[in-house]
């Protein structure tokens, strides 16, 4: 019975349709009771019989399907989890948020509900840095590998304009030179003026690639009838095209571009005098800044970078680490060194006009040492440099009609000794607009954190930022392992951990640091809140004393509150005030700090 019943199955395995259950019920039924050889026999080619029918019934069905299944492997990317940048702008009008995270970008949605959702726009590398910026309606993406484009619906590698090398050609070839060719493409195209008698057409370069297109100018309609000879760079007609001046378009594709070049640059900026209608693009590794023209009819590009659109920042042995346009200047910085560059027009000897940006020295010790760190802070550019932080103060009516002389004063003197263990060419710098607060996070997830407004150094440890960005008056940030996290001061732990808040005094002497003093209590200025509670540390020459306050609810006033707290300190030299809250849900606001202090000897 038992092999009876593994013939049925084995005959019913490949059944499809609903006259499989034709096929089972007629072997089950025919099985039931069968036994001995014989009867295995009869059941099996039974079965067979009552399969093959049931299978042909089904392949006929018109709900009958059929699966091809192909194998596949997944690999999951455990080595590129880190957050590698975040953009937010427009993107074929619409406002979005992304980040290249894990091999692709991601464009990112806050729902209704306050819940992130993510959508995948396409492959990317992102196993180092990458570099976003929005030009022309479109998000261009640098990583040092690849240049993409993505415009809303798909994530592409730049192809790059099709420069118009020349106009006005005879047939045997010439013509007024144009538009240089485009590093990041081989393709060209050049307008001829036909004779009426000519039928071969030289182009430029000899051993093309190939002949891609020749068209009617007027029309825009594709000509037929011609053929190409790559090696000797000609258009051969069987018959001679009409007489008429920039009447005939041929494009082809040279051997080989420059593209490379290209997309060997990490970071981009935009300039072009007082507009940002230019991308620079830099970080090779070397001191070049390679910058984007116009087209054919006038309109500024992120796909065209003409062949002699180099510019050189100072000596080839050091390479250009970051730009920022400040005002309508273009400042340009090295690890030891600080360049501007300005816009200006300059009239060539054919009577055209170009494009020109003229380099000169702001600084011949002091740059920037973390490539692509430079940014603007209340309108003020800063750089990390060695073991500091430098503003780039302009000196105004003296430094020449147009200001653009700068003075880099230092700013990190009070956190020179954080400052000064931190490696300053691997750190990352953000400003928050909203909080006026000025980021400078180590690699190890120190940050260094200045509000600007009231003039005062912070430290966070453990945070694990590798970008940060400005959205909806909000800042997020992306960490290593692929996350994005909310940064506000709302949250009263880190993720379910308590945040050890602490601020400590200096060693106060209260000018009298020859005589010993003697406290046995302080005021504490207080902001009423929920969950409120501040721990109160004297730490003296002498020995250490502690304290905690409670604070009260809100329901006793919105404003601060003064309360005395008793906290003995007998016959010390030196005292220093700790304040701190090292509770989990729990926060605290203080206002002000008063101590009553008394002399009680001399030190001997």
């Amino acid at each position: 019975m038992d092999e009876c019943s593994s013939s049925c199955q084995l005959f019913c395995q490949g059944c499809e349709g609903t006259g499989c259950m034709t096929c089972q019920s007629t072997c089950q039924g025919l099985c039931q009771d069968c036994e001995g050889a014989g009867c295995q026999t009869s059941c099996e080619g039974t079965c067979e019989w009552a399969c093959e029918g049931a299978c042909e019934t089904a392949s006929q069905s018109v709900d009958h399907y059929e699966w091809q299944f192909n194998p596949v492997e997944v690999v999951s990317n455990e080595t590129d989890t880190a957050v590698r940048a975040l953009w937010s702008g427009h993107v074929g009008g619409e406002e979005v948020l992304c980040a290249a995270c894990n091999g692709y970008l991601w464009q990112l949605t806050l729902g209704e509900d306050g819940k992130w959702s993510k959508t995948s726009c396409g492959a990317l590398d992102t196993e180092s840095e990458v570099c976003m910026f929005g030009f022309d309606g479109k998000l261009y993406l640098l990583n040092g590998s690849e240049y993409k484009v993505w415009d809303g619906s798909s994530l592409e590698n730049v192809g790059g304009y099709r420069p118009m090398v020349a106009v006005a050609a005879p047939p045997s070839g010439g013509g007024t030179a144009l538009e240089q060719i485009n590093k990041l493409t081989a393709a060209r195209r050049m307008r001829f003026s036909p004779d009426g008698a000519a039928k071969s057409f030289t182009l430029p370069e000899r051993g093309i690639t190939s002949v891609d297109y020749v068209k009617d100018v007027a029309t825009g309609a594709s000509l037929g009838g011609w053929e190409a000879d790559t090696a000797a760079g000609k258009v051969i007609f069987s018959t001679a095209p009409a007489e008429g001046t920039d009447s005939l378009e041929i494009g082809w594709t040279a051997s080989g571009s420059s593209a490379g070049e290209v997309r060997a640059m990490r970071f981009a900026e935009l300039y072009n005098g007082a507009q940002d209608t230019r991308v620079f693009i830099y970080g090779d590794g070397s001191c070049r800044a390679l910058y984007s023209g116009l087209d054919f009819d006038g309109q500024p590009r992120a796909d065209y970078f003409p062949e002699l659109n180099v510019a050189h920042v100072g000596e080839a042995n050091s390479p250009l680490t970051a730009m920022i346009r400040h005002y309508d200047t273009l400042l340009a910085f090295k690890s030891d060194s600080a360049w501007s560059i300005s816009y200006s027009a300059i009239t060539l000897a054919d009577g055209g006009v170009t494009a020109g940006f003229c380099i000169t020295p702001v600084n011949r010790s002091l740059g920037c040492c973390a490539p692509g760190q430079a940014v603007l802070v209340e309108n003020r550019p800063r750089t990390p440099d060695a073991r500091s932080i430098l503003e780039w103060r302009s000196l105004g009516a003296y430094g020449g009609a147009d200001g653009g002389e700068r003075n880099a004063e230092r700013v990190s003197q009070r956190v020179e000794r954080t400052i000064g263990g931190m490696a300053l060419e691997r750190a990352r710098t953000f400003y928050d607009k909203f909080a006026h607060e000025y980021y400078v996070i180590g690699e190890d997830g120190t940050a260094l954190v200045q509000n600007v407004e009231a003039d005062a150094w912070y430290v966070y440890t453990n945070l694990d930022a590798r970008c940060l960005i400005n959205y909806k008056d909000e800042l997020y940030f992306g960490t290593a392992g692929g996350e994005l996290r909310h940064l506000s001061d709302g949250y009263l732990d880190d993720c379910g951990e308590a945040i050890d808040a602490l601020w400590e005094s200096g060693a106060m002497g209260f000018d009298e640091d020859f005589r010993r003093k003697y406290s046995s209590m302080l005021w504490i200025g207080v902001k009423s809140e929920d969950n409120g509670r501040l721990a109160v540390t004297a730490e003296t020459d002498r020995g250490v004393e502690l304290a905690e306050y409670v604070c009260r609810s809100p329901e006793s006033g919105s404003l601060p509150e003064t309360e005395r707290v008793k906290l003995r300190s007998g016959r010390f030299n030196y005292y220093k005030l700790i304040l701190s809250c090292p509770w989990a849900g729990a926060t605290a606001t203080v206002v002000s700090v008063e101590l009553r202090v008394r002399g009680s000897g001399y030190v001997r």
